[in-house]
């Protein structure tokens, strides 16, 4: 990872098309203040510090992208006429077999953010429950619009997921970072530490890995920036998908 003043060229595209957008070195809070809506117990606040920048994918990893690395495609939703619909119905275990493959074709130290590289990434500097504000539409992310959040109004219900880059990118460049499918981070899930860090990567070990971001099926409450999900880094299901990064040697 680079955490060189001097920054690195904002974007860059691989060998199969994935464009990845540069994430600068900074802090921020990770998780929820006691009085927002819906929050966790498990979204204690804690100030993280990252002292090295990344690239991060600016979609989801697409149905087209999986088949061209790994020769197949598991998702539930091939779309006939669709283009671009994130891959889905993939473990945490396929993902790094993903990762493994396009490593050795590209030779790039690709692999699944950090819990709080996610976090960061998605908020984007800001402090709210969305990184647009304090309520959220299905003109903005792809959720089951029959359920609302805040003051928000209830809207479609797609049943499905929607290509990538369908809504508008936050601050830094990143799509779909509420809603569409669970992504997939690197870390083990734990308990949030009670005081500062530098550069978290989760708990030692565990049962379960962690997925954020919400999904095409769930409330708006599980899409806000701050909610962690856990399970099983075999499981996989049609709301399951992920996005890449990787840092500068």
């Amino acid at each position: 990872c680079s955490s060189d003043l001097k920054a690195p060229p904002k974007n860059s595209t691989n060998s199969i098309g994935m464009k990845f957008v540069w994430i600068p070195p900074g802090n921020f809070v990770m998780g929820s203040p006691k009085e927002e809506k819906e929050r966790r117990d498990r979204e204690t606040q804690h100030k993280v510090t990252l002292t090295k920048g990344f690239y991060m994918g600016v979609y989801a990893v697409t149905q087209e992208e999986w088949q061209a690395v790994m020769g197949n495609n598991p998702s539930r939703f091939k779309l006939k006429g669709e283009k671009n619909h994130p891959v889905e119905q993939v473990s945490w275990k396929d993902c790094q077999e993903f990762i493994k493959k396009l490593r050795n074709k590209d030779k790039k130290p690709y692999r699944l953010p950090t819990e709080a590289e996610w976090e960061y990434s998605c908020r984007a500097g800001t402090k709210t429950p969305f990184w647009f504000g304090d309520t959220i539409s299905t003109d903005q992310a792809n959720y089951d619009g029959n359920y609302t959040y805040g003051n928000g109004k209830k809207g479609k219900y797609r049943e499905k997921t929607t290509p990538v880059g369908s809504f508008p990118a936050n601050a830094w460049g990143l799509h779909d970072m509420h809603g569409n499918v669970f992504q997939w981070c690197q870390d083990w899930y734990g308990d949030y530490p009670k005081k500062d860090v530098v550069d978290p990567q989760g708990a030692e070990k565990g049962e379960y890995r962690v997925l954020r971001g919400g999904s095409w099926l769930n409330d708006p409450g599980l899409c806000r920036s701050a909610y962690r999900r856990r399970d099983e880094p075999g499981r996989r299901l049609n709301t399951f998908g992920f996005r890449l990064c990787f840092c500068l040697d």
